[in-house]
């Protein structure tokens, strides 16, 4: 009796899953922690009120110049994140409760009056478009549980005169640092009457042209 012919297939060599080695995966895991945490800590957490436009890089990597970000764009990303829970994202504000943004005369109107609310708060009973406000706004200067920094407190306010229909002029980082250091030694938020207290030099009247020369 013939011996069976050997199966062809069975002297292929077998397949076989090497395991990964510990060591390997270990250092994978160290990798995924580092850089979770450093994506969380260079972008604020991503956190609006806490978001610095300096950890960003913008636009594509160039040894050129490249643009700064739109300081319309980073302000309405801080008002989505703190701002619009109460004035809305359309900036009308809660009836009776929460003042409208929209054509409001202390937006569109004295940038001084504007950015010191922003730096203090607001307490107590305030006018707007004809209705009364009975309510507190947080202060988001120095000192505030969560204090922006200039550069925001401009974007921001930069953005709500620009929005909705507003059309008023953009605030600059430096007139915010100065109202900050001008403002320091006050603690307590503003009343209507405080604020109405600071010249509004959107008001002023242009200075007379000088006479011409004969």
């Amino acid at each position: 009796m013939k011996d069976p012919e050997p199966n062809p297939q069975s002297q292929l060599p077998a397949e076989r899953h090497a395991p990964i080695p510990g060591w390997l995966l270990g250092f994978g895991v160290i990798l995924s922690f580092w850089a979770g945490g450093y994506l969380f800590a260079y972008s604020g957490g991503f956190r609006g009120d806490i978001y610095d436009p300096s950890q960003v890089t913008w636009g594509p990597v160039s040894s050129g110049p490249i643009a700064p970000p739109d300081p319309k764009v980073i302000g309405k990303r801080l008002f989505t994140a703190n701002c619009a829970q109460c004035h809305q994202a359309t900036g009308l504000g809660q009836a009776g409760v929460y003042p409208p943004l929209a054509q409001s005369e202390w937006v569109v109107g004295s940038k001084s009056r504007l950015i010191s609310i922003l730096h203090k708060g607001i307490a107590g009973a305030i006018h707007v478009k004809g209705a009364v406000y009975n309510n507190n706004m947080p202060a988001w200067g120095t000192g505030a549980p969560i204090e922006l920094k200039d550069a925001q407190i401009a974007a921001v306010l930069t953005y709500i005169r620009s929005d909705w229909g507003n059309s008023a002029s953009p605030i600059a980082e430096e007139e915010v640092a100065a109202k900050r250091k001008e403002l320091s030694s006050i603690t307590s938020p503003w009343s209507e009457t405080g604020l109405l207290a600071i010249p509004d030099e959107s008001a002023t009247p242009p200075a007379p042209a000088s006479p011409a020369k004969k």
